[in-house]
């Protein structure tokens, strides 16, 4: 468990070095994209072994050294120092479906759902300026696809399809590809509204708590000088007789004290109702 923290805690602060501090949403998706990343390093041998074991059963190398650099490529994605984080999702963007294309192109319709998932995730990680852009990859994979097929330049399946039935498959790979591409974006857009809301509202608390402790600052600190000033002469007033000349210093002084409060508390007032106004 110890192994996987400080592996978890290297990969973490390596991708997401230049991150968003604030909890918005461009933070949690880099935070997923980043958790992909943690766990498909130890998960990919659930996929690799089969993978190698067929691809040399039916002597597919180039899918073999495929595989590898699928896994070398999310390796560097993962270890690799200095790379931005919008960087390393375009790389594995353009990893998975590159893998996808020779699945599909070696493995045949079996493979429509890996297209399926790589889009989705692709949706989920990344915000792109047209949100259909992984639906129409997989529009061109599926178009590549059918088109070599009429040309019999695919391996041969087990299982045959002709060009409509081939159609009738990828219609349905390209229309939930389009579907989680229009949806998916309407979520986080409600998502990044809410984010924004709790952004500003933890914003305004603490410019509340601020001017709080400002108010609080002002009258144990700022307020005790001028009442001290204020009860000291009122003593001395009270307890002594005092010359004309004294009178007239200790009034000159009551009222020097009396503005200074006064401006303390018109300051007070002032940043009590900035706080009403939030």
């Amino acid at each position: 468990m110890k192994t996987w923290h400080k592996y978890a805690s290297f990969i973490r602060n390596n991708i997401l070095t230049s991150s968003s501090k604030n909890k918005d949403l461009k933070y949690w998706r880099d935070d997923m994209f980043t958790n992909t990343i943690i766990y498909i390093i130890p998960l990919s041998i659930i996929a690799l072994l089969p993978s190698l074991i067929w691809s040399f059963e039916v002597k597919l190398y180039v899918m073999c050294t495929i595989d590898t650099l699928a896994l070398l490529v999310v390796l560097l994605i993962a270890f690799k120092k200095d790379i931005s984080i919008k960087n390393r999702k375009l790389l594995f963007i353009g990893e998975i479906y590159i893998l996808g294309t020779f699945l599909i192109y070696y493995a045949g319709l079996n493979s429509t759902l890996y297209l399926l998932a790589t889009c989705f995730l692709s949706t989920f990680i990344h915000s792109f300026k047209n949100q259909y852009t992984p639906a129409l990859l997989n529009v061109y994979i599926s178009i590549a696809y059918i088109i070599l097929s009429y040309l019999n330049l695919t391996p041969v399946p087990s299982i045959t399809f002709n060009p409509i039935e081939l159609f009738a498959v990828f219609s349905n790979l390209i229309f939930l590809s389009f579907l989680m591409c229009a949806l998916v974006p309407k979520l986080f857009h409600g998502l990044e509204e809410s984010f924004k809301k709790s952004i500003e509202h933890n914003n305004k608390i603490e410019r509340q708590n601020e001017i709080l402790k400002q108010i609080t600052w002002i009258q144990s600190h700022m307020v005790r000088a001028p009442l001290s000033r204020l009860m000291a002469i009122t003593d001395l007033l009270k307890e002594h007789d005092v010359t004309e000349e004294e009178k007239a210093f200790f009034i000159e002084n009551i009222i020097i004290s009396s503005n200074e409060l006064d401006s303390l508390i018109q300051e007070i007032v002032i940043k009590s109702e900035s706080i009403r106004f939030e």
